[in-house]
């Protein structure tokens, strides 16, 4: 049953909630969201999907989720946002550790916290890992640091989707020169573009809400990743684009990443996927009944809970190791994370003739929660040696 805390400014304007999923852990961790229309119940459900992804990696970690009713793009925004975060002063530096998330930047969030005396919307990290001041800013700044094209901080999420998607598509027989078919391209997909540059996996078609571009033979990475953030797709592949987002879905490809939005695929188009696995990135980025299909089919699926688990990743190797990581060895550290799950979510599934999903849910279900111990250094899938 999850715990929520309500929010309502004083003009009774702006309204925000702070929901956590469970309370017997040392650190609650989440992002917060900007969005109108947003409620207490949906964030509640997304609490629950972020305690699925600390169980699965074996945190003493709880999941929250936090979010304000309204519109990010909003001239009043900042000071909406502002006033939430002084409502969550005490929960920041004692139990919820905040990330962003959907209609808020991670360079904002932490600007104005600063404004309302909170060292980082991560503080209460310090005090559950029983860090000191100078450890713990000494680490966060690894998350400034720059890793390829992006900040570290840009790129631990899709790094670790890309790294999920690249086993997914060894589990499901391919081979040699990978290729993928990338669903978004906004912060997520292009991150996890930037490590499927690094890997050497040719990204045969992307689409966004604009729509798609493909070439069997890979498209131009650099290109795309060197462009402004937010244009087009199909303007990025001039004479390479194909008619309409739903188009991605017929491409041949080792596997599918899906980087933006709920409920990507539908019934009928999972019935024509032209791919053998998918990853799955976004929150909700498929439905349960789309996945079973998916499943029946053969197609071997990445869960969310799996695929967007980059943010507690990075924070176990950030946090977990004995001295201060660089953000190179943040990167490889959750790649090696990633790699030693995604083997063992596909082992288990085989073994129980289960879904992933099932396979994976199997897997939360070992981790036991201790309140007096640091939430960081438990994962089963980094031992010391890899710290």
């Amino acid at each position: 049953m999850a715990q929520i805390l309500s929010y309502e400014d004083p003009a009774g304007r702006v309204r925000g909630w702070l929901a956590y999923d469970g309370d017997t852990a040392p650190l609650a961790a989440g992002g917060c969201r900007m969005r109108p229309g947003l409620g207490a119940a949906e964030l509640a459900g997304l609490a629950g999907r972020m305690t699925l992804k600390q169980r699965v990696l074996g945190l003493n970690v709880d999941g929250a989720k936090c979010g304000v009713d309204h519109d990010p793009r909003a001239a009043d925004a900042e000071e909406a946002m502002s006033g939430f975060l002084a409502f969550l002063h005490d929960e920041l530096h004692q139990r919820f550790s905040m990330g962003s998330d959907m209609g808020t930047r991670w360079d904002d969030l932490q600007r104005l916290a600063a404004g309302q005396g909170i060292p980082s919307v991560k503080y209460a990290v310090k005090t559950a890992q029983r860090l000191s001041d100078q450890d713990f800013f000494a680490r966060m700044a690894s998350l400034d640091e720059q890793a390829g094209l992006l900040t570290l901080s840009g790129r631990r999420a899709g790094h670790v989707l890309a790294h999920a998607a690249i086993g997914a598509a060894r589990a499901a027989g391919g081979s040699g020169n990978l290729s993928v078919a990338l669903q978004g391209f906004g912060t997520l997909g292009r991150a996890a573009a930037c490590t499927f540059l690094e890997e050497g996996v040719r990204v045969t078609a992307v689409s966004d809400e604009y729509g798609c571009a493909a070439d069997p033979a890979g498209l131009d990475l650099e290109r795309l990743l060197t462009s402004a953030p937010g244009t087009p797709v199909p303007e990025l592949a001039p004479g390479r684009t194909l008619p309409g987002n739903a188009s991605l879905f017929g491409v041949s490809a080792d596997v599918l990443v899906l980087a933006a939005g709920a409920d990507a695929v539908d019934a009928e188009q999972a019935g024509k996927l032209g791919c053998p696995a998918v990853a799955v990135g976004a929150n909700h980025g498929l439905t349960d009944a789309t996945e079973d299909a998916l499943h029946a089919r053969g197609v071997l699926v990445v869960p969310d809970f799996i695929g967007g688990i980059g943010g507690s990743a990075s924070m176990e190797a950030l946090f977990g190791a004995r001295t201060v990581p660089s953000a190179a060895q943040v990167l490889s550290r959750s790649a090696h994370l990633t790699r030693q799950l995604v083997d063992e979510l596909f082992t288990v599934a085989r073994r129980h003739a289960e879904s992933p999903r099932s396979a994976a849910l199997r897997l939360a279900e070992r981790t036991r929660i201790d309140a007096s111990a640091p939430p960081y250094g438990t994962c089963p899938y980094l031992k010391p040696s890899d710290l």
